[in-house]
């Protein structure tokens, strides 16, 4: 047997081979791992790198944001500074505020007690005003008592003197004709007319009855005023083609147009024509009497409605006075203007 023979077969050889073989097969292990290793800690260090970079990053933002913060700290402490300002401003502003308060609360007291005093001075010089305008009033009315009694009694001779004399005639010749008698009666009759007329003006003027209101149209008041006068043939009246419901007191309101019809009527010296428009709104009706007539002067336009004022030989002076009465009774107003002359009435619909 050769001696390398006897040196491959010897155990120890065979067992340092299977340690030099394992120590290598470990080597190569641990060669392997330490790559894995390395390649684990350069992926960490990536990492590491990643989140430093990123920890840096947020440690920016957050240094920004502090510093915006720090910013904002000052930003209110500047503001507080000047909400403390205005607070002590806003302090004294009040303080003033209630003072001056407090001295209009006074002067309020003073103004209550002297508008109270002012109260009792109104009133009592109210009731001195209310004093002396009524007896202002009944010295006027005295007055104009003491006028028309002169001239009624002027007015009144006349259709007297004629009555007398009629009669006194009629007594002496008791067998007069009867052609002869029917003269001297109708001279008695239109001079007893005309008394009653004069009597029935004063009695309108003097005493002033309440109002008996009851719903009417317009244009029934129209005519029956019409229908109460003597209208000449050659004057033509043109009514309106509208009417409207008032409420009213209708003979008091036929009287007043019906004189104002008889004055266009006397106005109008031959032939013309008298023209009545009626318009409305929601609470009233406006009738406009216009007439062809020879026109009212405006010397005389400021006292037409005044009691006694007359241009008429044989007039009172009260007509349109009376007429003025009623309208203003139904809360109306009248009005005249003139070329041509125009009485305009408006009166409240619901009296």
């Amino acid at each position: 047997m050769q001696s390398s023979d006897i040196l491959d077969e010897s155990p120890i050889v065979k067992e340092l081979s299977n340690v030099a073989s394992q120590a290598f097969h470990e080597l190569e292990i641990t060669k392997q791992s330490l790559k894995e290793k390395e390649l684990e800690l350069i992926e960490i260090a990536e990492i590491s790198n990643q989140k430093i970079h990123a920890a840096v990053k947020t440690n920016q933002d957050l240094q920004n944001k502090v510093q915006i913060l720090m910013d904002f700290s000052n930003t209110l402490e500047t503001k507080n500074k000047e909400l403390e300002q205005k607070n002590n401003e806003l302090a004294i502003r009040e303080n003033t505020y209630n003072k001056l308060n407090h001295e209009l609360k006074e002067q309020l007291l003073n103004v209550s007690k002297t508008e109270k005093d002012l109260e009792l001075r109104k009133k009592y010089l109210e009731k001195q005003v209310e004093l002396k305008t009524d007896a202002l009033i009944k010295s006027q009315k005295m007055a104009i008592i003491g006028e028309l009694t002169s001239r009624l009694a002027h007015d009144l001779r006349n259709p007297l003197s004629v009555i007398k004399t009629a009669h006194g005639i009629m007594k002496e010749k008791p067998k007069m004709d009867v052609k002869q008698r029917l003269e001297y009666n109708a001279r008695i009759d239109r001079a007893l007319l005309r008394i009653i007329h004069l009597v029935n003006d004063v009695l309108g003027f003097v005493r002033v009855t309440d109002l008996d209101l009851n719903e009417s149209s317009v244009q029934s008041l129209i005519d029956s005023a019409i229908d109460s006068i003597d209208v000449p043939k050659q004057i033509e009246i043109i009514k309106p083609t509208d009417d409207f419901k008032i409420n009213c007191d209708f003979r008091k309101l036929e009287a007043v147009f019906a004189n104002l019809l008889t004055n266009s009527i006397q106005a109008i010296e031959k032939e013309g024509k008298i023209e009545l428009r009626l318009s409305s709104d929601n609470d009233s009706i406006k009738l406009e009497i216009e007439d062809t007539g020879s026109g009212i002067p405006k010397s005389i336009m400021p006292k037409i409605f005044d009691p006694l004022f007359t241009t008429k030989s044989n007039g009172t002076g009260l007509g349109l006075a009376i007429c003025k009465t009623i309208i203003e009774q139904h809360g109306g107003t009248i009005t005249v203007k003139s070329n041509p002359t125009t009485f305009t009435i408006i009166l409240p619909k619901n009296q």
